[in-house]
């Protein structure tokens, strides 16, 4: 489906930064090496191609809210392949160049509700990267703020369009695991597991919760 937007619109990056990511969870979940292989390979070949088109498009309109919102699941994209690297430094540029696409395309397209998502991911979990990176991030783009990124991945969750059960699968293990609130994370993995029965993520996380719960 996203190759197909990109067939009818190949000019917007935004497709490209989808495949990207959908590329990144294949090669992730991928228990043969060749597959992850060429699952990075295409991550890396759509990322290039999200973040030029990006860069085309802001050139011409510098209020491209969905520009600014593709670059931004691109860089995502780049900091969980850093986070594997273990690159750290890349992690802390990425995360400022993050921070700036997401509050420009929510100034220009402040009803988009997915860009709730990322914005929470990285406010809540500011706190949790290294230290190293915590604390450029921090001097770059603010002090983390658990409660806000709470709040803001409880409205790409309940409002959100193609995130939203990412921000519902995020809210679940963040209840479970961050917040210690297991009850809260319940009602939200149950939908996961009935709404995706085949996908073992979310039979892992219900069992974890109801483990948690003493169930």
């Amino acid at each position: 489906l996203f190759q197909k937007a990109i067939d009818l619109d190949p000019g917007s990056p935004l497709g490209y930064a989808f495949l990207a990511l959908t590329h990144l969870f294949s090669c992730e979940m991928s228990f043969d090496p060749q597959e992850r292989a060429k699952y990075q390979e295409w991550m890396l070949r759509d990322l290039d191609e999200a973040l030029g088109r990006g860069q085309k498009r802001i050139a011409k309109n510098a209020r491209d809210s969905q520009a600014y919102f593709a670059m931004a699941l691109a860089k995502i994209v780049k900091i969980r392949w850093a986070i594997t690297q273990k690159k750290y430094l890349a992690i802390a540029q990425e995360s400022v160049n993050v921070s700036a696409y997401l509050e420009k395309a929510k100034a220009e397209a402040p009803q988009n509700y997915d860009i709730y998502f990322p914005l929470g991911l990285l406010h809540y979990h500011l706190d949790h990267l290294p230290a190293a990176v915590r604390i450029l991030s921090s001097v770059l783009i603010g002090a983390a703020d658990q409660k806000k990124g709470l709040q803001e991945l409880e409205i790409a969750a309940q409002k959100g369009d193609l995130l939203k059960e990412l921000a519902q699968s995020e809210l679940s293990s963040v209840y479970t695991y961050f917040e210690e609130q297991p009850a809260r994370a319940l009602p939200i993995t149950l939908d996961l597991k009935e709404k995706f029965p085949r996908n073992y993520n979310f039979a892992f996380a219900l069992a974890t919760t109801l483990s948690e719960l003493g169930r």
